[in-house]
């Protein structure tokens, strides 16, 4: 094996049955690598963290979601609506207290969006600044094919006129970069040049598109054998790993027809279910999906940015397969309708905990993918919010926030910290900086802060 360092662009190429190229990109391989891991070998350039905007929709129910105790290990404990990610507890830095300051009223859902990711209020329908996740993006994603990528779980929408309603990417006024729901067009965009699914005009159509499935990996064997050659066996394992991962993602998209499906199919998590959520659901499978691909597309550097929207901004999300009782609009009835506090809606309190299962989910998935040293929860800082804090009646103050990750050392992970009152802005100001952005300053109007959360960064 020759000791000559790989690049961090080298991808497996082939072509397809139908004359269409396909590129594999690669996990961060240790022979791309300098030998204490801290930087690309042939650039020189330091490994930079990646990040995630995680946003669900509705918020939650502070009494539930606030943990009791601050500090740090066991000084503090996770909360009831926390529990599901209990398993990532070392990984968590929860920081609670924080007000939104730009709630305004009458619009609460899309000026509560715009506060939490942009720092900045709304211009009539258009937000005023860019969202954190492309304030990021220009500072590490040069280089990267994808300069940031947004993908969601649930289309559910108010269909409410304002772009914060719509997605919580923003490259800033009336330029929204809205999420891809389709499981099988963010496997074509990052696999198969973006190769769109063919309409359903004939057989002659369908049989092509099965035969891309079936070659996609096939096509790019020969440059894989011929890689392996110049790999050490960690290396040759993980390249194994990583294109039986792929595999497996295909073979799953392959059981998911593309129309609408019948309700019974989401009963079960593990039935098969559409490949877009056409009903509302916000489905397991397709959640799996998602967060299979995403984990994908940061380990491959296919981008260095994601947008993962679990669900919208006051989604009309139906969350019925998780039981009978949760067959009701989640936004219109079960959040604004319900009886009960901020710690006793019991229906609120099913949505956020499968939230957090989801959310869960998605991180254990970055935990145990490998990535360079280490792996991308490591790796990567997540910014988990929502657009509300209490959602029946639109509170602004104890606003849901959450750091997973620890963003390449730069995150102790394993607290929780309480900033009572302080401005949801300074925990944009945070992940900038955390981020490696040169900014003393965020936000605008009563988003403008010009100080981070004390005590955050390591």
């Amino acid at each position: 094996m020759t000791n000559k360092a790989l690049s961090r662009r080298t991808v497996l190429r082939g072509i397809l049955a139908t004359g269409a190229a396909v590129t594999i990109p690669l996990p961060l391989l240790e022979i791309m690598l300098n030998e204490s891991g801290t930087a690309h070998a042939q650039t020189k350039t330091p490994v930079s963290p990646l990040y995630v905007t995680w946003f669900f929709g509705n918020g939650t129910l502070p009494g539930r979601w606030k943990p009791t105790r601050t500090g740090s290990g066991q000084a503090w404990d996770l909360s009831p609506e926390l529990q599901p990610l209990a398993d990532l507890k070392s990984y968590l830095t929860v920081i609670s207290g924080l007000e939104n300051k730009l709630v305004v009223s009458g619009v609460e859902h899309p000026s509560g969006s715009a506060g939490a990711t942009t720092g900045a209020p709304l211009s009539g329908n258009a937000v005023r600044a860019a969202s954190i996740d492309q304030v990021v993006a220009d500072a590490i994603s040069a280089g990267a094919p994808y300069r940031s990528l947004e993908v969601g779980v649930t289309p559910a929408t108010p269909n409410g006129p304002q772009d914060s309603l719509h997605t919580v990417s923003h490259r800033g006024p009336n330029a929204r970069n809205n999420a891809e729901f389709d499981p099988k067009a963010v496997f074509n965009r990052l696999f198969m040049n973006g190769l769109p699914e063919p309409s359903d005009d004939g057989a002659e159509q369908a049989a092509k598109l099965a035969n891309v499935r079936k070659s996609v990996l096939d096509s790019v064997m020969q440059d894989g054998a011929s890689l392996k050659q110049r790999l050490g066996a960690a290396d040759r394992h993980r390249i194994d790993e990583h294109l039986e991962s792929i595999r497996a993602i295909e073979q799953r998209l392959e059981t998911m027809p593309s129309g609408g499906g019948s309700t019974s199919a989401c009963k079960s998590p593990t039935a098969p279910t559409v490949g877009k959520d056409a009903q509302s659901e916000a489905p397991p499978a397709v959640n799996s999906a998602m967060v299979e691909l995403s984990a994908l597309a940061l380990a491959c550097e296919r981008t260095r940015v994601l947008s993962f929207m679990f669900s919208l901004p006051a989604a009309h999300v139906y969350y019925r397969h998780l039981a009978q009782d949760m067959n009701d609009d989640f936004h219109d009835t079960i959040c604004h309708g319900d009886a009960g506090d901020q710690s006793s809606q019991p229906r609120v309190d099913k949505g956020v905990m499968y939230t957090m299962r989801c959310l869960n989910e998605f991180l254990t998935k970055l935990k145990s993918t490998p990535h360079g040293s280490s792996n991308l929860l490591d790796s990567s800082l997540v910014y988990v919010t929502s657009d509300t804090a209490w959602g029946k009646v639109h509170t602004r103050t104890e606003w849901p926030v959450l750091f997973a990750g620890k963003a390449g050392g730069r995150l102790r992970g394993d607290e929780h910290r309480n900033f009572p009152g302080d401005n949801l802005s300074k925990a944009l100001l945070t992940v900038a900086q955390i981020m490696g952005l040169n900014v003393t300053e965020f936000g605008v109007d009563a988003g403008r802060v010009t100080s981070p959360l004390a005590g955050i960064q390591v």
